[in-house]
């Protein structure tokens, strides 16, 4: 009988600390799993670190985490919050056999454990709004995570370069056929084709600014040369921004011209 005296540990808070400390276990095996207090929950129950090797590799990503015996939901607030997620983001079922209340000696290492990618459904709903739950694998959680994180990098307007030993060993990357060096993702790169040419101008104009700050002549050749590609490019950017973009761009035209000129007024 219940004592209306003491706290309460309700089943269903029971259940969800199972859940969390489950899909923890899971992940633990190839991530640090920082586990998220209750007070500060809106919206992730974990974050996770890649590891490879033994060595930490800097790739985050978020869990949320449902025991049940039903096919779970995101809340829509927490939709909303993963939407700008600079990691990739997915939830976890542990799937309850049993409807009814916990029973102690339910065996929850055979439970079936799901997953379902979140980040490429709020990237690109129209196209992944049929993605589905898999059947957890840890190899295959591997692929789609490396792909993700590429996701993300893409959704900022960045295409990344994932070199041979970057996230997952040697073996793994040979088992998953992933090439010697992934520039890309060559079946989800167009869909962020958008984002990617929105700040194609920004990454010549890096260059350019970086050649003018060396001064030598072949430098600033160069340089100038790239603020000619920039402004080329620039009409992929954000329309309500580009008038500020352009400002930017003639500035450091002219202030590249002035130092070849005085280049070529100090050889005479």
């Amino acid at each position: 009988m219940k004592n209306m005296n003491l706290p309460a540990y309700p089943k269903r808070k029971m259940k969800g600390n199972i859940g969390e400390a489950l899909a923890q276990y899971v992940l633990s095996k190839f991530c640090l799993v920082h586990k998220i207090d209750g007070s500060n929950d809106i919206g992730n129950d974990l974050i996770c670190e890649l590891i490879r090797d033994e060595s930490p590799t800097n790739l985050l990503f978020y869990v949320q985490v449902k025991y049940s015996n039903k096919n779970p939901q995101i809340r829509k607030e927490t939709l909303e919050y993963w939407k700008d997620s600079p990691v990739p983001v997915y939830l976890f079922w542990i799937k309850d056999k049993n409807p009814t209340p916990i029973y102690s000696s339910d065996n929850f290492s055979e439970l079936e454990k799901y997953y379902k990618r979140y980040t490429p459904i709020l990237h690109n709903p129209q196209k992944h709004s049929s993605e589905k739950f898999k059947l957890y694998e840890e190899l295959q959680f591997k692929r789609d995570l490396i792909i993700d994180y590429s996701r993300t990098q893409f959704f900022k307007g960045y295409a990344p370069i994932i070199e041979p030993r970057d996230f997952l060993n040697m073996n793994e990357k040979m088992k998953l056929e992933f090439r010697q060096y992934v520039f890309y993702i060559k079946d989800v790169i167009p869909e962020y084709s958008k984002q990617i040419l929105s700040q194609s101008w920004l990454h010549i104009f890096t260059s350019a600014v970086l050649l003018f700050l060396r001064g030598d002549i072949q430098s600033l050749q160069q340089a100038k040369g790239s603020i000619a590609m920039a402004k080329k490019y620039l009409k992929y950017a954000d329309e309500k921004k580009v008038f500020i973009f352009e400002e930017t761009l003639n500035v450091y035209e002219s202030k590249i011209n002035e130092a070849i000129q005085v280049l070529n007024a100090n050889k005479k």
